[in-house]
C-alpha cells in the first residue's frame, strides 16, 4: 500500500470511531469487555484509545457556517412572489435577498459562538459574522460532528481566515479607488 492509501484508511477509520463516539453509537460488539471497551485478541482497549486520541487532539481550524436554508428558501419566495406582483424590481429583491443571506448567516456565525461558549474545550478565538466565518479551537471531533450536522459548511486552514481578511481588505481598496476614479471623471 501506499503512503496515501495509508493515511486516507487511517483518516476513514478514525473519523468513523469518532463520528460513531459522538452519536452514541457503541452499541453491542462481541469484542467489548465489561466496562463497555473494545478490545482487540491481546486485550487491548485499542478502539477506546483511537477514539480518545482522536477527541484529544485539538487543532485550530476556520469554519465557514451556512445560514438557515429553510430561512433563505422562504425568503427567496417571498421576494420572487413580490417581484411578479410588481411590488419591487429584480435589483430591489437581489439587494433585499442579499441582505437577508448576510443577516442569517450573522446569525448562524451568533448561535455557534453560542454553542461553543457552553462546550467544553471549544473556544472561538475570531469571528467574521457577516462573512460565516470563525476560527476555533477545538478537538478534532468537533470539527467532524459540525460537519455532519450541517451546521458547517467548510472546514479550512486556520491561515485561510486571515488570508479571506486580507482579500477582502484589497477588494474594498480596488472598489474605493474605482469610486474615487470615478467622482474625479465626473467633475
Amino acid at each position: 500500500m501506499t503512503d496515501g492509501t495509508n493515511r486516507r484508511s487511517f483518516l476513514a477509520v478514525t473519523g468513523t470511531s469518532t463520528a460513531a463516539a459522538l452519536a452514541g453509537c457503541s452499541g453491542g460488539s462481541p469484542f467489548q469487555t465489561d466496562d463497555g471497551n473494545e478490545t482487540t485478541e491481546d486485550g487491548d482497549d485499542s478502539e477506546t484509545e483511537a477514539t480518545e486520541a482522536t477527541e484529544a487532539t485539538e487543532a485550530t481550524l476556520t469554519l465557514q457556517v451556512q445560514p438557515d436554508q429553510d430561512a433563505l428558501t422562504t425568503a427567496q419566495e417571498d421576494l420572487q412572489e413580490a417581484i411578479d406582483e410588481g411590488e419591487i424590481t429584480r435589483q430591489e429583491a437581489q439587494e433585499e435577498y442579499q441582505s437577508t443571506q448576510t443577516e442569517l448567516t450573522a446569525e448562524a456565525v451568533s448561535a455557534y459562538e453560542e454553542t461553543a461558549a457552553d462546550t467544553d474545550g471549544v473556544s472561538v478565538e475570531d469571528a467574521e459574522p457577516e462573512d460565516g466565518l470563525l476560527r476555533v479551537s477545538a478537538p478534532a471531533a468537533t470539527f467532524v460532528s459540525g460537519l455532519q450536522d450541517g451546521d458547517v459548511r467548510a472546514v479550512l486552514p486556520s491561515e485561510y481566515y486571515d488570508q479571506y481578511l486580507q482579500q477582502q481588505q484589497i477588494q474594498e481598496q480596488i472598489a474605493n479607488q474605482q469610486e474615487d476614479d470615478g467622482n474625479t471623471t465626473d467633475e
